[in-house]
Formats: structure tokens, sequence, C-alpha cells
């Protein structure tokens, strides 16, 4: 398929996990992809010379987002996809998280990302193109995860997107986003144990810890003009049904 051909996707965060597996998909189906990083030891083995669409930068979102923006505006040329996918969190409660955590976590989540997308869209409203942008939120966006600073977070983001999707609906750019639940990535391992294998089909209707294509699947059909060309504004959970119930269910529960 060639959903994308002739368009030029950004995807922050691209050295692991949904970001990852995202610029990869986007590649495949036509898209020139800008995969960046912060890390560039794991984008050079995130990525092979025979992935020609897949074009490694490195850049940390967590600066400044309007100037990074910029530079890559300058390197590779107008960007009609963004995929705000990195996100951080520390293992802090509210009465034990210090400002430089907080900061950080904000600083990643929010304001860098805010900003990236600012400088990408001022991009597209100069090229005068249809652009499309998701943010990565979380499960968390609206449910308790007992780190605040994160949660909070996720739900300044979810709110951005419906604002993004109003003010630049009129100019054509549509602004999206995905909530994943439990996804497998490097620091959320496939359990092991009998008993978490259990708890996990308890609290999660499909029964498993979801995959990071999963995610990736959802947010290029959300990218795709042809598929999702009149949806704007809105926030898919990509979670197996985990936020169908609260995931705070004991783990002796039964299921049904």
């Amino acid at each position: 398929m060639s959903w994308f051909l002739g368009r030029t996707a950004l995807v922050t965060g691209a050295a692991r996990g949904i970001g990852h597996a995202t610029a990869l998909l986007l590649a495949e189906l036509g898209a020139s992809v800008i995969a960046l990083d912060v890390d560039r030891e794991a984008l050079d083995q995130a990525f092979t010379k025979a992935e020609t669409a897949v074009k490694p930068c490195v850049g940390d979102v967590a600066g400044d987002g309007l100037a990074l923006a910029r530079a890559l505006l300058a390197e590779h040329g107008p960007m009609n996809l963004l995929v705000n996918n990195v996100g951080i969190d520390t293992p802090h409660s509210f009465l034990e998280l210090g400002e430089t955590d907080f900061d950080r976590v904000m600083q990643t989540n929010l304001r860098g990302p805010w900003f990236l997308t600012r400088g990408v869209v001022d991009g597209m409203l100069a090229e005068h193109t249809r652009g499309a942008v998701v943010f990565v939120s979380s499960l968390h966006d609206r449910f308790v995860r007992t780190f605040a600073h994160y949660s909070s977070s996720k739900a300044a983001v979810a709110m951005l997107v419906k604002e993004l999707a109003a003010e630049l609906g009129p100019s054509g750019i549509r602004v999206n986003a995905v909530s994943p639940g439990v996804i497998h990535t490097g620091r959320v391992p496939l359990p092991t144990d009998q008993r978490e294998r259990e708890r996990l089909k308890a609290i999660i209707p499909l029964g498993e810890i979801g995959q990071p294509e999963a995610v990736a699947r959802m947010i290029a059909l959300l990218l795709s003009d042809e598929w999702s060309g009149y949806v704007t504004g809105a926030n898919v959970p990509v979670d197996g049904g985990l936020a169908l119930h609260s995931w705070s269910l004991h783990p002796d529960h039964p299921r049904g």
C-alpha cells in the first residue's frame, strides 16, 4: 500500500517501542520518515541502511521544541505528518515529587511537543498544505496512575488535541490522539509469572498485553486522509478494553 506516497512524516521517540513501530509502518506505507530520538546509539541500532525511507535524526524534544522544528524543516523540508510519541515518567507520588522531575516530565510530555508541533504546523501553513498530527497520550489522561505529574501531563495533551483540532481544522490540518494501555516495550516486558498473567487476563478484556504495532496501525489510520479524512479531535483508546473498567481491579477479582 502507498497511503503516504510523496508525504514526509516526523516521528518522535522513534528508536524504540511505539515510535519505532510507527516509523517503520509509515515508511512501509510510502512516507519519507524522519525518525527523531535523543539516543543516537539506539537510533543506529533501530534502523538499518537498507531502510532508505527512514532518516534517523538526533534531537531532544525536551529542549527548545520550536527551534528543533525549524532546524528539521531547514534540513528536510516541509512535513505533512507528525507523530508526537515521545513521553517519560518518573516513579514519584505527589508527595515525593521534586521540582526537577516535575519540570522534566512536563517539558518532555507537554511543552516540548507543544512547540515542536507549532513549528511543524507553521511549515504546513507556509506551504498551504493539508496535514495530520497524532499525539500519543495514555489511558492515564483519564484514569489515576498514582504518578500525578505523568497523568496531568497526558490530560493536558488530551485537551491540547481538542484545542488544536478546533483551531487548525479550517486550515486543513487534522489533530487526533491515541491512548495506549499496557503495551509491550523495553520498559514493559511480557509477564513470565503465572499470577501476573492471570491478573492481566482479569483486567484486560482481550486478555493480553498489546504490541507496539497495534498502536502504530491506529496512528497510521488516523494520519490517513483517505481513511480518516473526516476525523479530528478524537482520542482513540488502544488498550485491549482496559479502559472499560478501573484497572485498579483487585488481582483476585474474577473475570466476568
